[in-house]
């Protein structure tokens, strides 16, 4: 019987051991971001890691771990303008998405106007001939990220 109980720890020890090398492994991929300070402005970067999309607006990056809700979008070209919404879903943190767009915007050249967070973020940005309003807002399963695009009047 003492051979049968010593078996036990054992297979405890062990048990225990590849439960916590499994659960240091997944807390390591989490720590990583998808996109590091080369790839969000879309020129060469290193590595595998993969680029942001621009979509329908080519000075608008999107992290990949959204993908586009077609259904709820609407793009207007004109032969001077691009406007429109664009709706992406994605199980991603909101603080992670809005860090994201504060860091990208500016390498577009979008000069930060303001906004506000928490339950609901928005973020503002303006360029000479357009504005760029993100509304980023969660529900029970997913971050859902609208991306607003308007020409400014004289464009219009």
């Amino acid at each position: 019987m003492p051979c049968t109980a010593r078996k036990h720890v054992e297979f405890g020890w062990v048990l225990l051991t590849l439960v916590t090398m499994l659960f240091a492994g997944a807390l390591a991929g989490c720590a990583s971001t998808p996109w590091s300070s080369e790839s969000s402005s879309g020129k060469a970067g290193g590595g595998s890691q993969m680029r942001p999309t621009a979509y329908d607006f080519p000075d608008v990056m999107i992290p990949n771990e959204l993908e586009l809700v077609s259904g709820s979008s609407y793009v207007f070209q004109g032969p001077k303008t691009k406007a429109g919404l664009l709706v992406f879903k994605g199980r991603v943190e909101t603080r992670s998405v809005v860090d994201f767009f504060q860091t990208s915007m500016p390498r577009e050249n979008w000069k930060f106007k303001g906004g506000f967070r928490y339950k609901r973020s928005v973020l503002v940005f303006e360029k000479p001939d357009k504005i760029c309003l993100i509304n980023i807002h969660e529900d029970l399963y997913y971050t859902y990220v609208e991306v607003y695009l308007t020409p400014v009047e004289s464009q219009v």
